[in-house]
């Protein structure tokens, strides 16, 4: 009796063990999701490119450009990325004011430039796994009316199991835009001694800039 319940126990592991080799080899199935990313930006930039062809400049286009935000991308994540180690020493007011107003920003230049999205094409290249929790999407930017040359752009989308997948980080011929931003922000606070709110500052008169150059045009 003993004996007829060992073998059953290790047959039993034998299967368990050859399952999860299959599911290790085959990476998963259920679980690559490279073709849903792609998928979730060539959407983004569908709906992009509608907002710019049929949107006038005022403040409709920034309630959009706010929402594309929110459903495309995991805006705290991103934002407290790229102030570094000052965001774990930030205060709650200024952590709220920093998301504030480094929002503000983002939309703000976002709105701005939706016009010129109307001559640009999208094309995709490819869509590869990335360790376990990245998906990299390439692709290249058309400018259909000839002023600007083709540019490679990589999508750095966040795959982690059982969650939405988001935009993490956008590269333009292997410049890092979020690293860009953290390598700026970080300077503007480590030249005034430390002080977040110099940056929280200068983000809200920006803000309020670029919000004035939109309205007037």
């Amino acid at each position: 009796m003993h004996r007829h319940l060992h073998k059953c126990r290790v047959a039993l592991m034998r299967i368990l063990v050859a399952l999860a080799l299959g599911f290790m080899l085959t990476g998963g199935a259920y679980a690559d999701r490279t073709d849903e990313a792609a998928k979730m930006i060539e959407t983004l930039v569908a709906e992009i490119q509608d907002i710019a062809a049929t949107v006038a400049i005022d403040d409709n286009i920034y309630k959009q450009s706010d929402d594309i935000i929110d459903r495309y991308f995991k805006y705290e994540t991103l934002a407290s990325f790229t102030i570094g180690p000052y965001w774990r020493n930030a205060s709650d007011d200024q952590r709220q004011r920093y998301l504030k107003t480094f929002r503000a920003v983002v939309v703000e230049l976002a709105a701005n430039n939706f016009e010129y999205f109307r001559s640009l094409e999208y094309m995709f290249q490819s869509s590869e796994k990335k360790g376990k929790n990245w998906i990299i999407v390439n692709g290249i930017v058309h400018d259909k009316t000839g002023k600007y040359p083709d540019a490679m752009v990589s999508w750095r989308i966040k795959d982690t199991p059982g969650q939405d997948l988001y935009i993490f980080d956008l590269s333009f011929e292997n410049v890092s835009m979020l690293l860009t931003q953290k390598d700026e922000n970080m300077a503007v606070i480590r030249k005034n001694k430390g002080d977040l709110n110099a940056l929280i500052d200068l983000l809200a008169t920006r803000s309020e800039e670029l919000r004035k150059s939109r309205l007037r045009n």
